[in-house]
Order: C-alpha cells, then structure tokens, then sequence
C-alpha cells in the first residue's frame, strides 16, 4: 500500500528541515527527500580529510531565528551551537585572521591594508544599522498581491515609514543593494 502524506519537501537543508518540522508540529504527514547522505545542507560539518571535521557553512546558524529555536524545542533534539572564536585565511607565506575580538581583527587588517581595515569598521557599522531596520520582517508572512484585504499589507506599510526613516545614506545603500 502507497503511503499518503500532506507535504512533500524536496532538499533536506536547514531550510527544508525547518519547514517540514513546522508542517508535522502543525499536524501534518511530512515526506523529507535528500539527495545526499546527510541531512543539514549549509549546516552540517563533515570529516573532508580524516581526522578534520570542516563546518561546510555553519556560519549560516547564526541566521537561525531564535524564535524558531524555542518553537521546535531544538536544544532538547540535541542542537548545540558551539561559539566560532574566529576564522583564518590562508594567503601565500602568510594567513589573514577574523577573531571575535574587534580590536585584534582590527590590527591584523592593518598588517594588510589600513584602508581596508578602516573600511571594515565602517561595513561593520553599516551592518548593525541594516540589520536593526530588517531584523522585525524577517518572520513576517509578505501578502498575497492577488487578495485584497487591506489588513494584510499593515506590515508593508510599517515598513516603509521605517525606511523613510532611516538616514539617507543607509536609504542609498539598501537601493543599491
């Protein structure tokens, strides 16, 4: 006999995951299909060389809304976000680190370039401010163009009187963008 299910997710990534464990918390049958050997996508970290466990793209954790954490209870199904002390690049004769310490990552730009390392900490400003102005729509459900119920748009309209908002230079580099 065929099994029956409500949902069929293609890809088993982080992404794909976090959608069929909405779809089964909600009470629905969920089928994940994955072509490779592992489930996690950008988020697994797998032995390229033995002995050497290489996080493909686990930085991509970091997007992981909290509130997605505690909605599927993740750390009782044994997800354990290990904290990233830096990463090192290496450059003929010699490597380039990113640490979690500002300053240190600082410095060690200046051994390179003290334009860029100026320009690292304008970016890193930029970021924040980004960052604080898309931070309140990224859980935000975007409306269906083809329904017309003015409710629904609140959101779109929030947010274009915080964009107007914000200073012209950071109005110029989201355009940009």
């Amino acid at each position: 006999m065929a099994q029956r299910y409500d949902a069929v997710v293609i890809g088993g990534g982080h992404n794909g995951l976090t959608a069929a464990a909405y779809l089964a918390k909600a009470g629905k049958r969920v089928l994940v299909l994955e072509r490779r050997h592992v489930l996690g996508g950008a988020a697994v970290t797998e032995e390229v060389f033995p002995g050497f466990r290489f996080s493909v793209f686990s930085y991509v954790v970091s997007l992981l809304r909290p509130e997605i954490i505690r909605d599927l209870d993740l750390p009782r199904h044994g997800l354990e976000i290990l904290p990233l002390d830096g990463t090192i690049t290496p450059l003929d004769d010699d490597s380039l680190w990113r640490v979690n310490d500002h300053g240190r990552t600082i410095r060690e730009l200046r051994r390179w370039s003290r334009n860029d390392a100026e320009a690292y900490e304008e970016y890193g400003r930029l970021m924040v401010d980004m960052a604080r102005f898309i931070k309140p729509i990224l859980s935000v459900v975007p409306p269906d163009p083809g329904r017309i119920n003015p409710f629904d748009w609140r959101p779109v309209a929030g947010l274009t009187r915080r964009f107007s908002e914000l200073p012209q230079r950071l109005q110029q580099t989201f355009v940009q963008l």
